[in-house]
């Protein structure tokens, strides 16, 4: 049984965790009877310091300076009794842990940053971002590399990894307890979305294709659900675009209204404008809902364009605007997306992501 460390920006009960959180979680709750698994990760306000959730023990310090806190923890507490270490990136740079351990290593790297950095900061923190990112990855040449994505490890081959160095892991998905609804129940012109509320996640840009859909649908709704900053600027834009009526900000939502939320819809959403994989594409395929997306990394490996959603070149909001409507009014278009939806989200399993997982833990641990 090897004694494995994660580095983890949040804990998977962080109300702001994320698409990593959860990977790391859902493929190693799976592993534990073969390793004991201790994540290292920030607590929200309240949580305890030492917690088991689903056999994985958490260790969760304060967000604030977690960038220095966690691995200074790591080099004082665990690092002479790790067997394998995994420095699990989020959006953002990974924990530099080439610099100062020598375990065996598995590095995740769920989506690289590069034109997000020009939302989320100004210049000229933004420029710097940019320019250092693929050096940062240089770091990482000799590490093993987990991509989630195809697009993510084309971005890695592109930052100096080598492509042997590099295997691809993709999110498997939570199976509802509901079959997908017939089309007959679903909400008449209704489109779901579930997502942060920050900017890279693209909704200001479905914003200006709604307004395109309300000339000839005015009343069309845009059910959208989740939190985060950008929330107050989202609804200042539907008002100046004249769309306060089609857009309703649900808040967060539990898995189970999240999943109805996306069954009941007509078609689904995904306007972000990079991802590490998409996995709320998934989920609304295993209620049978078709999703459109722009053509960008991420949404291009979790949408199968023309087969389980469609995919809009980015940023042209006119035809985004105009594949929403095909699903919105196309019956035959919409029963084929469905059906093939509803297949591709069986194909992707936890079990069959943390088997991948649990033969390149062994590689590791053989190769020390």
């Amino acid at each position: 049984m090897a004694r494995i460390v994660v580095l983890s920006r949040r804990s998977v009960r962080h109300p702001l965790s994320g698409g990593a959180s959860r990977y790391i979680h859902e493929i190693l709750r799976r592993l534990t009877s073969h390793h004991s698994i201790t994540v290292l990760a920030s607590g929200s306000y309240g949580s305890y310091p030492f917690e088991v959730i689903d056999g994985i023990t958490y260790r969760h310090f304060p967000e604030a300076f977690h960038r220095i806190l966690l691995p200074a923890r790591f080099l004082a507490k665990f690092a002479h009794t790790t067997d394998l270490l995994i420095d699990n990136s989020d959006v953002g740079m990974p924990w530099l842990s080439p610099l100062y351990s020598r375990a065996p290593r598995i590095t995740v790297i769920h989506q690289l940053v590069r034109e997000i950095f020009f939302d989320e900061f100004p210049s000229p923190v933004s420029d710097l971002g940019f320019a250092l990112e693929p050096l940062v990855y240089r770091l990482y040449s000799r590490s093993r590399i987990v991509a989630v994505s195809k697009s993510t490890a084309h971005d890695l081959r592109h930052c100096g990894i080598l492509e042997k160095n590099i295997e691809v892991i993709e999110p498997g998905c939570s199976i509802p307890g509901f079959p997908p609804m017939a089309l007959s129940e679903r909400w008449p012109e209704t489109i779901g979305c579930v997502s942060r509320l920050v900017k890279y996640k693209g909704l200001q840009l479905a914003f200006k294709a709604l307004r395109r859909i309300t000339d000839g649908r005015p009343d069309v709704r845009l059910l959208v659900a989740g939190s985060g900053p950008y929330q107050q600027q989202l609804s200042r834009t539907a008002e100046k675009l004249g769309l306060s009526k089609n857009v309703s900000f649900l808040g967060s939502l539990s898995d189970q209204d999240k999943f109805k939320l996306y069954g009941k819809s007509r078609v689904a959403i995904y306007p972000s404008y990079r991802e590490g994989f998409g996995m709320s594409i998934i989920e609304a395929n295993s209620v049978g809902t078709p999703v459109v997306g722009w053509n960008v990394p991420g949404s291009r490996d979790s949408i199968v364009d023309e087969a389980t959603g469609l995919l809009a070149p980015f940023p042209d909001d006119e035809a985004f605007a105009d594949h929403v409507n095909r699903l919105l009014s196309d019956d035959k278009k919409w029963f084929n997306l469905s059906n093939r939806a509803c297949e591709w989200a069986q194909e992707h399993s936890w079990e069959k992501s943390a088997k991948q997982f649990e033969g390149t833990i062994e590689t590791a641990l053989a190769e020390s």
